[in-house]
This record gives C-alpha cells, sequence and structure tokens, in this order.
C-alpha cells in the first residue's frame, strides 16, 4: 500500500506505508475448544485477539474460569487478567450480537420459506379456481349446464363424484364435513 504527498515545490513524493495483517475471528475455534477436554494448543500460543475471542466465546457458552484455565493449560489468573481487557468485552458483544443476528436471519428465512409456500398454494388455488370457472362458462355457453337439483351446484366435472351409480355434489360434501368437524370441535 502506498500514500502519494505531494511536496511544496510540486513534484509527487511516494511513500510506502505498511499495514498491519489484519485479524479475522475463528468461528470454530470455541467450538473446537469446547468439544474436547484439554485443548490441542495452550493459551499463550494464542494471539492476543484470538485469546479474547476464545475467552468471550467460551464464557458466553457458560464454561467457568477454572474450566477454562484446565482446558488451555494455563493459569487461572491469565484466563481473569483476559476477562478484564477490553477486547474482550467488545469480542463478547461482537459474538452477542452475532448470535441475536444470525438467529433473526435464521427467523426471517423460515418466514420467507413459509411465504413462498403459501404463494404456491395460492397460486395452486388460483389454478384450480380458473380450471372451474372455465368448465362453468363453456358449460353454460354450450348450453350443456347442469344443476343438481338439491342444491342448485353446477353439474359439471369438478363438483361432481360417483359412487355407486349415483352423481353427488363436491360443494355440499364439503359444507357437510366442515359443519361435522365444527359440531366435534364443540363437543
Amino acid at each position: 500500500m502506498f500514500r502519494a504527498h505531494s511536496s511544496l515545490t510540486g513534484g509527487l513524493t511516494v511513500a510506502f506505508v505498511t499495514q498491519p495483517p489484519r485479524w479475522q475471528p475463528d468461528e470454530h475455534m470455541v467450538a473446537a475448544v469446547l468439544s474436547t477436554p484439554k485443548a490441542s494448543r495452550k493459551m499463550t500460543e494464542l494471539s492476543d485477539a484470538d485469546r479474547a475471542w476464545l475467552v468471550a466465546g467460551l464464557t458466553l457458552a457458560g464454561v467457568t474460569a477454572q474450566d477454562i484455565a484446565d482446558r488451555m493449560s494455563c493459569s487461572l489468573r491469565l484466563v481473569r487478567s483476559i476477562r478484564a481487557e477490553d477486547i474482550t468485552q467488545m469480542a463478547v458483544v461482537a459474538q452477542t450480537e452475532t448470535r441475536a443476528l444470525g438467529d433473526d436471519l435464521r427467523t426471517e428465512r423460515c418466514d420467507h420459506a413459509l411465504t413462498r409456500r403459501n404463494l404456491a398454494e395460492a397460486e395452486a388455488e388460483l389454478e384450480r379456481l380458473r380450471a372451474q370457472f372455465d368448465q362453468v362458462v363453456d358449460a353454460h355457453m354450450t348450453g350443456e349446464l347442469k344443476t343438481f337439483p338439491r342444491c342448485g351446484h353446477p353439474m359439471v366435472p369438478y363438483n361432481t363424484y360417483e359412487h355407486g351409480g349415483r352423481k353427488w355434489c363436491r360443494t355440499c360434501g364439503r359444507k357437510r364435513k366442515a359443519e361435522s368437524r365444527r359440531a366435534l370441535a364443540a363437543v
């Protein structure tokens, strides 16, 4: 990385600036330490930022300072001093917020999937109703529209089922079943 500076004489001077390597938290470090009784690396082998991230994650997971010291092969005093550092407090805030955002994202994804499913069901219902409407209109236009004598509902293929040589109205059957369900639910 470099920065350009102009001098008073109008010339351009280029100065090279080195940046320290950018630290990224290891998302799996806390889970790895929680999954084993003894960590493969000691606390003293980790960088300051990794120590803070690990202690914050283990603390949020409910691990005691003594247990962290035992798992990481370090002293209790070191764990407590790491817990007291500002960077550890920031790591706690970052991990808490990350978990909350993750929970919100999962909730939104579930809601989105439910909305997509409801939309697909509504589109299927719309297509079914369009087909029924087209059948009724076609039967009416050709003069072949018959109705059930008792209820007056159209006797078209979507609304008629046959059993034992008789034709039955599906709309009336749905209404009877709904009423019997309501009566059973009321009991």
